[in-house]
């Protein structure tokens, strides 16, 4: 067949402010912050978004080809506040691969992270007996996921 997805390139997620968001996503997410772009206006009509002006940073993933897009709308503002509950149409997470939960959550509650509940859930049956998973949310309200694998199911 011609024509097929054959990767992913990036996810992008729109943010409030990247100088609030990097720190966040470099220095308790530990991601590789690769590029920063300055702000631009070319963008507007291939986004869909008119008057559009934004930058953007650009992070490495850990152990991945793709990489991870925070896009900052410096005009027009953004039309609400907070990111949307994970029932919301349309609403995506990113589930990060971790080797330890329980340290990592201990580290970025120390940090000021919110996490949904106070315990991660461990899946005990079934094809992904083992793993361990939690919900928490970014700056912005952005729902993101720890996840430790086990080599079942990869």
């Amino acid at each position: 067949m011609n024509g097929k997805i054959i990767g992913i390139v990036h996810s992008g997620i729109t943010v409030k402010s990247l100088e609030a968001s990097i720190p966040f996503y470099r220095d308790i997410l530990g991601l590789e912050l690769v590029k920063r772009e300055p702000p631009r206006d070319s963008r507007a009509e291939k986004l869909g978004v008119p008057g559009a002006r934004l930058q953007i940073a650009v992070f490495n993933i850990p152990n991945s080809d793709g990489s991870l897009e925070l896009i900052e709308y410096l005009n027009p503002p953004a039309p609400n506040e907070y990111g949307a509950t994970v029932n919301s149409l349309g609403c995506v997470h990113i589930a990060f691969q971790v080797d330890d939960i329980a340290s990592i959550m201990e580290r970025m509650i120390a940090a000021g992270v919110k996490f949904t509940c106070n315990e991660y859930e461990h899946i005990t049956d079934g094809p992904l007996a083992g793993w361990k998973w939690i919900y928490f949310k970014d700056p912005d309200g952005t729902n993101m996921e720890l996840i430790e694998v086990t080599n079942q199911f990869q």
